[in-house]
């Protein structure tokens, strides 16, 4: 594994979606400060923006390629016009969803996905590789064939690495016991211990989770969190910086993902983490009994 995959990694799902008033110069400024802060994971995907979310990586990322990990994933339907006419891409995709066009994992799709999120990205090999939201049903309607095309790409030196991005845990553990796969893309639970989660450890399956700043926290819980961040005199508004460094740190998840467009938000979720992973083990003991 390179260095450019990080503790914290910046998700690129809204970045580029139609009325969405984020200008390029914004993100790429963004993007740029957040590799200088050695976030240097970039979470994307071919449906993201209907690939302009791709576009939008490749163009910030031009001269820095070798200072970034970078993650798409592959199966969801989306419209994907010639950039002049990209802002018609999302119309096309909420069309499709309309019709409800299911998700695809053909190993055709899968490996023609591929060519096209690098071609959008203008780069060779992506770092990794993961079938998008990949659970129980497209494991059953598409059995081996997906994870063929999987292998396939990573024999190629399409992608470094391959993996599944899923809330599926029951599918999740089916497959880590039975296939050879580098990472996991999951939801962070908060548990005091999590079977599947060390099951990961012990097959040295890479672990990253969706961003905690979009999770909801059950009310009696999140008012428990808020009297221990009373106790440590930390500000409530930096409680998701510290579940996020709870989650790193206490439960050994490899990278955990946040989506930001405002980069005093970026600075402060960083300095959050530099500040707390290495000076607060008793708070993270502490939230340990507060999860079951």
């Amino acid at each position: 594994m390179n260095n450019n995959f990080t503790q914290l990694g910046l998700g690129t799902s809204v970045i580029a979606s139609l009325g969405r008033s984020n200008s390029f110069s914004k993100i790429d400024n963004i993007f740029n400060t957040a590799i200088d802060l050695n976030i240097k994971t970039i979470d994307t995907s071919d449906t993201y923006g209907s690939g302009d979310a791709e576009r939008m990586v490749g163009k910030i990322i031009k001269n820095r390629r070798n200072e970034t990990f970078i993650v798409s994933k592959v199966g969801y339907p989306y419209v994907s016009l010639p950039e002049i006419l990209s802002p018609f891409n999302q119309i096309g995709k909420k069309i499709l969803q309309g019709f409800r066009v299911n998700k695809c994992f053909k190993k055709e799709y899968i490996l023609s996905g591929i060519e096209k999120s690098l071609k959008r990205l203008n780069i060779d090999s992506l770092d990794a590789y993961l079938l998008h939201d990949f659970n129980s049903k497209d494991l059953s309607q598409y059995n081996d064939e997906s994870f063929e095309a999987l292998y396939l790409i990573k024999k190629k030196g399409l992608s470094n690495f391959i993996g599944v991005s899923s809330s599926d845990y029951l599918m999740l553990n089916q497959i880590v016991t039975n296939l050879d796969l580098d990472f996991i893309q999951t939801r962070m639970t908060f548990k005091k211990k999590n079977d599947l989660f060390d099951k990961f450890k012990s097959k040295k399956i890479k672990t990253i989770v969706n961003s905690i700043f979009n999770k909801k926290i059950e009310v009696n819980l999140d008012y428990r969190i808020d009297k221990l961040l009373e106790k440590f005199e930390i500000p409530k508004e930096n409680k998701k910086t510290i579940l996020i460094t709870y989650c790193v740190i206490k439960k050994n998840i490899d990278c955990a993902l946040f989506s930001t467009s405002n980069i005093n938000h970026l600075k402060l979720v960083n300095k959050g983490f530099e500040k707390y992973k290495d000076n607060f083990t008793e708070l993270f003991n502490n939230l340990d009994g507060l999860f079951e």
